[in-house]
């Protein structure tokens, strides 16, 4: 057996130590904002077919859900992935798999001869692997349930794939398809092996590369697997997830930002979801008159040179005055949206608004988005990350190099925060294609 010796891991999603992102602490209560419009989805999700993956993946890994693979860290649905991700590093084309998690980690281990593994592999597979990026949606759809074991809706989902895909061996049927060739054993044989030497190793000809490049390529959905796909990410139980994939996916709007989406879909929306996207219209809006100020703040600072800034300088722009001005009018938009939001949205912008209370000068503004700024980055994990300013004498403040920005703000119709609109437009592109051609 080949020795499993020490060497450099490849690199990984980019992860900051500084808290460079969110300065303001408004990512939050957006994501909650877009819970409430569609469950279960993430804006990192951008292709359907790895819910199938998922479940195939379910079946495979069928009795190893507590165990670890020898390294003492990886579960068998890692270990699935490993040999799913390098099969599809091995298309002869990118574009059949474009936006698979894991796929240029997979690239790089092949390049340099490596074994796919904890090492080669993502740092952190459960949070930028597949199962990671798709869990909350499988689970949500019923295909699998916390511990990843197939739901009910995951064994008709493999059902309606087996028979659409003419394999066999995934799920138990009393009569049915036989092709003679037992896949999930031969799968579930690499697993086994891969969980106890700790790294997935196949010879170039084996059976599985072929299988996950004929049979689940996220750009091939058969056209009853897409069907059923459809029909549960619009079931009733998912609120109002189904009206939205009804109102976006029928194309159409594949280059506008989500702020233009919004309003587009909000006259044909129900009473419901209306009120849900005014919600989300009115919060950004308000994060609009913060982030801007802030980003003024920043570009001050970095077009004065070793000069620091302070809140008369800031109190001197006129855009400074305008948001200045409307801040206050823009926080009671939101509010007035509140009533019939979720305890922990009303909850969490209310501390959020506390902090800009009572501010309508340019000069409050300053001393708002500082405090704020500072106490942000301080509640950042692991234990606080530093300012994005250094603080002088009378309450001047001077960005630092990594934050200073070489442009003074423009307006931009996009919103910073995602509302996962681009996810149900992708996912609506692939069902489409697949359904209609």
């Amino acid at each position: 057996m080949p020795i499993d010796v020490p060497f450099i891991t490849l690199p990984d999603p980019l992860l900051s130590g500084e808290g460079a992102l969110d300065p303001l602490g408004l990512s939050s209560v957006g994501d909650k904002l877009a819970d409430q419009i569609l469950p279960g989805l993430r804006a990192r999700m951008s292709r359907v077919r790895f819910v199938t993956a998922m479940a195939v993946g379910a079946a495979v890994c069928d009795g190893l859900e507590e165990q670890v693979a020898a390294d003492r860290v990886t579960p068998a649905s890692i270990v699935f992935e490993w040999f799913l991700v390098d099969g599809f590093a091995r298309a002869e084309s990118r574009d059949l798999v474009r936006r698979t998690p894991g796929i240029d980690k997979a690239r790089s281990a092949r390049q340099a001869g490596l074994h796919l593994s904890a090492r080669t592999y993502l740092k952190t597979p459960s949070v930028f692997g597949f199962h990671g990026v798709y869990k909350s949606l499988a689970r949500h759809l019923g295909i699998v349930d916390e511990d990843l074991r197939l739901g009910e809706n995951g064994h008709v989902l493999l059902d309606t794939w087996e028979r659409e895909q003419g394999v066999s061996g995934f799920i138990e049927r009393a009569t049915g398809l036989q092709n003679g060739n037992d896949l999930r054993a031969t799968l579930r044989a690499a697993v086994d092996d891969a969980m106890r030497d700790g790294y997935a190793a196949r010879s170039p000809g084996w059976q599985g590369w072929a299988f996950f490049l004929e049979h689940l390529l996220p750009s091939s959905i058969g056209a009853k697997e897409a069907a059923l796909l459809d029909r549960l990410l619009k079931d009733p139980k998912g609120g109002t997830r189904g009206e939205v994939f009804t109102l976006v996916g029928n194309g159409g709007q594949e280059d506008l930002p989500e702020s233009s989406i919004v309003a587009n879909i909000a006259p044909r929306a129900s009473e419901e979801l209306r009120a849900r996207l005014a919600r989300i219209q009115a919060y950004e809006r308000f994060c609009s008159h913060v982030e801007t100020s802030f980003e003024w703040l920043r570009w001050l600072s970095s077009s004065s040179g070793a000069t620091a800034v302070g809140p008369a300088h800031f109190a001197a722009v006129e855009d400074v005055q305008r948001l200045a001005a409307g801040l206050g009018g823009a926080k009671a938009a939101v509010e007035r949206t509140l009533p019939a939001s979720p305890v922990a949205v009303q909850t969490e912008f209310d501390e959020l608004a506390d902090y800009f209370q009572d501010c309508s000068t340019p000069e409050q503004l300053f001393h708002c988005l500082m405090c704020r700024h500072a106490d942000v980055q301080k509640q950042k994990p692991p234990d606080g990350k530093r300012e994005w300013f250094e603080h002088g004498t009378d309450d001047k403040v001077m960005i630092r190099i990594p934050y200073r920005v070489a442009e003074q703000p423009q307006p931009s119709p996009a919103w910073p925060r995602p509302y996962r609109l681009n996810t149900v437009r992708q996912f609506s592109s692939d069902l489409r294609r697949s359904l209609h051609g």
